[in-house]
């Protein structure tokens, strides 16, 4: 049978896959005429695998720096000098 996790346990082998999932990233990652750093087309058969993988286990790290890929930037403020505002609505 299979290892039973507690939630504190699997956070941590979730932060595992993942930052293991980036170092694999980054070696299939695009080098330059469409190929990858392997020497396959780009995306190869093992970058997909390690983006949904990545995907996978960062889903249950939602409130954690890995998932970045989830959370919206909040939309800029508008300053004074920004033409598109005019300066009575400010």
């Amino acid at each position: 049978m299979g290892a039973i996790y507690t939630s504190t346990a699997f956070r941590e082998y979730a932060k595992a896959q993942v930052a293991h999932a980036d170092i694999l990233l980054t070696k299939h990652s695009e080098s330059a005429l469409s190929l990858c750093r392997c020497g396959r087309l780009h995306p190869c058969d093992d970058r997909q695998h390690w983006l949904r993988m990545r995907a996978h286990f960062g889903r249950f790290l939602v409130d954690d720096q890995y998932s970045s890929e989830v959370q919206q930037p909040s939309p800029p403020n508008p300053t004074r000098s920004d033409p598109s505002r005019p300066y009575d609505l400010g």
